[in-house]
């Protein structure tokens, strides 16, 4: 058994999740929808906190990249970023649709192959397909995106793009899973924990002033 400290948190959905895992026992929480900024810390402080530990003995830091809410994924990275260069934590990164995939795959009744689907906004979709192989889930290709009327998968889809008392609902990563597989993840590089958009944003950066470009 890990005895070592595990921190996982997801803020690139509209909500979120915050775990610790520590001698055998995972505390988690959820973060309020669109609340990631206000309390993604405040709940990181407050499970540290139970369990008598501090961000210095955190052995490993698990997050998301997103695709997801952009406001949201730029929260998560931020965080991160600013903890691991204060720490020197060791971290490692997976998408939204990973994450939730590696939930997936921890159910009994997981399928050979699956789709993972997020809702993205604009009438659209974030999807990938999954094959397990030994129990892990391997994506077949990248993240694409389709209409959010798309029905033609072939194969099981679990996401929220299905009403929540579908049996294939899931409304985003959850933390606790996070923590639970961080033994089977790779160390991530800080300098690749870069967010995944996937779509461009709707932020358009304007031109600079004049007395600006001037200079």
């Amino acid at each position: 058994m890990n005895t070592q400290p595990i921190l996982a948190f997801d803020c690139a959905t509209f909500g979120g999740s915050v775990a610790l895992m520590h001698d055998g026992r995972t505390r988690d929480c959820r973060l309020g929808t669109t609340q990631q900024a206000a309390q993604l810390l405040p709940a990181m402080n407050a499970l540290l906190h139970e369990a008598g530990l501090s961000y210095g003995d955190i052995a490993c830091m698990v997050s998301t990249l997103g695709p997801g809410s952009f406001t949201g994924v730029r929260i998560g990275l931020a965080a991160l970023h600013g903890l691991v260069l204060v720490q020197q934590t060791p971290i490692k990164m997976l998408t939204t649709l990973e994450a939730m995939a590696w939930a997936v795959a921890k159910r009994a009744d997981a399928p050979a192959a699956f789709f993972i689907a997020l809702r993205a906004g604009k009438g659209e979709l974030y999807s990938q397909r999954y094959t397990l192989k030994a129990h892990i889930p391997t994506a077949d290709g990248p993240i694409a995106l389709v209409p959010e009327q798309h029905t033609a998968w072939n194969a099981p889809c679990y996401g929220n793009q299905v009403a929540p008392n579908d049996a294939h609902f899931m409304d985003g990563p959850d933390a606790a899973t996070m923590c639970a597989i961080a033994h089977d993840l790779p160390i991530t590089p800080l300098a690749q924990a870069l967010p995944v958009y996937v779509r461009a944003p709707d932020a358009v950066i304007g031109a600079p002033h004049a007395w600006l470009a001037s200079h």
